[in-house]
């Protein structure tokens, strides 16, 4: 039997998917944070949070929620960047915002099926390459096979690199 994912569009007015979603973010943070060596102060996490979540509504950013078997697995979010937006950005890129798979679901091929669904919904919106910043633990292995390569930039936000790949 093919595995498959279930994937629910993260909307603000949501109560249940946005606890559903705080979890997982909160798993999330604490592994970010164990390979870190500045760790998002537990004050701000959930600021960050809501941030995400009040920021959903344009058609071209994509927080979806990643379900198998009714059971939450991780989460993909990622954005076209805009001349306009704040921060580090490359106007026409799919950015891959956060990315999220629990780790007793990991090797088992639902990563790259949510990768896959992500590049299927930058192409839709236009983008011809994304990129991304990679933990240097448990997200340079997973992004290098799926094929991003690193571009020898750092981004002035996290000081992660930066890696990039066409869309196919």
């Amino acid at each position: 039997m093919e595995k498959q994912i279930k994937y629910v569009q993260l909307s603000a007015d949501n109560a249940e998917n946005c606890k559903v979603f705080e979890s997982l973010m909160y798993e999330y943070i604490d592994e970010m944070n164990e390979h870190s060596e500045r760790p998002l102060p537990k004050e701000f996490q959930q600021k960050w949070i809501n941030s995400i979540i009040a920021m959903q509504g344009p058609t071209d950013r994509h927080l979806e929620l990643c379900y198998v078997k009714e059971m939450p697995i991780g989460f993909l979010y990622g954005k076209i960047d805009h001349e306009d937006h704040k921060g580090f950005v490359k106007p026409g890129y799919g950015y891959i915002m956060e990315f999220y798979v629990k780790p007793d679901h990991r090797r088992n091929g639902y990563g790259k099926m949510m990768f896959k669904r992500l590049e299927r919904l930058f192409h839709i919106d236009g983008a011809e390459m994304m990129y991304l910043t990679a933990d240097p633990v448990t997200g340079k292995p997973f992004w290098e096979s799926m094929g991003f390569v690193n571009v020898n930039e750092k981004s002035p936000e996290n000081q992660h690199y930066i890696y990039e790949r066409p869309i196919t």
